[in-house]
């Protein structure tokens, strides 16, 4: 009698990118505090080792205390998630490989339900891999040890991923961020690129899901600057939120 196959319960989101630094300098950006607010959350605070804490918070908007399952210096790190009570506890796993002097780091965030109402979800997380990976390797290559500033907004808006994005892309103020520049990932929902205000900064605008079983969806503009060049962020802060409430005027804060 031949066994069935087990199908998976879950499924996951993941993204990898390749970084000229050692592994243990990787290793160190992904679990040091001081580290972690130059590339990746607004807030962090670690408590090292197997059964440690891990907190991450982005202006306490989406912010978590998980429990450090795995700690394997400097190959492998593995928390939990859960930033929505309603919903199920995710797991994000951190791989680390040297690669002769070069470093490969995969991020794999998995136990997604399979149901359809958080297609947008995984989605959107797949979507973020790719522009914090591609920060941690700016951080890493270019900007290793400088304080970070940051713009960070969002908005809650009762709009199609179509016409959000229409309102966004065709915006003349915008123009400037979303042409020209080093892109990264261009999509139907994102645009990030490495850009010249402020120099050598990364921006990045993105239409994110609500959360599962809803059709609210949100619009997020982010911009990092390092060093000196983070002293430009504070007037563009207030600038794109000026851009949002015109653009999103039935939009609201998150």
């Amino acid at each position: 009698m031949t066994e069935r196959t087990k199908e998976p319960e879950t499924r996951s989101a993941e993204g990898e990118i390749e970084v000229d630094a050692t592994a243990e300098r990787v290793w160190r950006a992904l679990t040091d505090a001081r580290e972690l607010v130059r590339w990746f959350p607004l807030d962090a605070r670690v408590e090292p080792g197997p059964g440690g804490s891990y907190y991450l918070s982005w202006l306490n908007e989406f912010a978590a205390t998980t429990t450090i399952q795995v700690w394997e210096p400097p190959h492998h790190l593995r928390t939990t998630w859960s930033f929505d009570e309603a919903a199920p506890t995710q797991v994000t796993d951190y791989y680390v490989e040297a690669r002769g002097g070069r470093t490969l780091v995969r991020a794999v965030t998995s136990g997604f339900p399979l149901d359809a109402t958080w297609d947008g979800w995984v989605e959107g997380t797949e979507r973020g891999w790719t522009f914090e990976l591609r920060s941690l390797k700016h951080y890493l290559e270019r900007h290793v040890g400088e304080p970070r500033n940051v713009a960070y907004l969002r908005r809650r808006i009762p709009l199609s991923n179509e016409e959000a994005w229409r309102r966004v892309s065709g915006d003349r103020e915008l123009a400037p961020w979303l042409t020209g520049g080093q892109v990264f990932d261009r999509q139907a929902s994102q645009y990030a690129a490495v850009v010249g205000d402020p120099a050598d900064a990364l921006f990045r605008v993105s239409v994110e899901p609500g959360g599962p079983g809803t059709d609210q969806r949100e619009i997020v503009i982010w911009l990092s600057a390092w060093g000196d060049h983070g002293k430009r962020v504070d007037q563009l802060r207030a600038r794109f939120a000026g851009v949002l409430e015109r653009l999103f005027p039935e939009g609201s804060a998150p």
